[in-house]
């Protein structure tokens, strides 16, 4: 459950634009190439077709990275996009800690100004073995009431999920469960959230309630378009799904 990037690299070209169009910026007096021109070739960057990260990670971070060296002065929240466009890349190369230096920096320029800018950084400690700094950043941002849209928005299933997350990779079994049933106050339709909710109470000794879970999750799959609906039943053959869905098979019941 991440933020789709669209949106992000967008607001980036958008800023770039504006900076690049800008009269008096001295941009173009500092090498053949300017500054704005180099980081104009980001717009040749495309999306991987789900939208939560880019098609050749390798070439955004090369781009971007041309685009950070050869910018040192850029605006303050371009380079701000740009750190965090780049740790995106990063993280689909599972290179977390440049993707969590990245995240952080881009923090410090522009202090987070909605629930997903915390819940990227606490997703990449999380990847990277962390997960208890992962529920102390996303119990710090519920109690500082930012939500997905802002301070006083609503948090949403995402937030919940991501600290239900950190708190099964924890074998905080009861702390993940009411963590994945808050998000469901949020979102009753995320397949995701049964399935590890379904975790939590089996590590309980719930099987009444994992069972519960694995058929709602079940259901909602078959729910899913072919193409999500073929990537769920892929990895729910995988651990920790893979013993949990032998234990708990599918009834048929839909």
């Amino acid at each position: 459950m991440k933020p789709h990037i669209s949106a992000t690299l967008a607001a980036l070209l958008i800023l770039l634009s504006a900076c690049a169009s800008a009269p008096n910026t001295g941009v173009a007096d500092h090498s053949p190439m300017s500054q704005a021109s180099l980081c104009q070739q980001t717009k040749s960057m495309k999306f991987s077709k789900d939208g939560d990260g880019f098609e050749d990670p390798d070439q955004a971070i090369r781009l971007l990275s041309a685009c950070l060296l050869s910018w040192p002065d850029a605006p303050t929240a371009y380079r701000a996009l740009t750190l965090k466009m780049r740790a995106i890349a990063y993280g689909q190369r599972k290179d977390y800690t440049h993707a969590i230096a990245d995240r952080e920096e881009s923090l410090r320029l522009v202090p987070p100004r909605t629930g997903w800018d915390i819940i990227g950084l606490a997703s990449g400690y999380r990847d990277c073995g962390q997960p208890e700094r992962a529920v102390e950043l996303l119990r710090k941002m519920l109690q500082d009431n930012l939500g997905l849209s802002g301070k006083g928005t609503p948090p949403g299933m995402p937030s919940y999920y991501h600290l239900g997350r950190a708190l099964i990779d924890l074998q905080q079994w009861p702390g993940a469960a009411e963590a994945f049933s808050e998000g469901m106050s949020y979102q009753q339709d995320y397949v995701w959230a049964y399935a590890y909710r379904s975790l939590a109470y089996d590590r309980m000794e719930l099987p009444v309630l994992a069972r519960a879970d694995i058929d709602k999750a079940h259901s909602l799959i078959e729910k899913l378009k072919p193409d999500a609906r073929e990537r769920a039943h892929q990895d729910f053959q995988k651990p920790p799904f893979a013993e949990l869905f032998t234990k708990y098979p599918d009834k048929g019941i839909r």
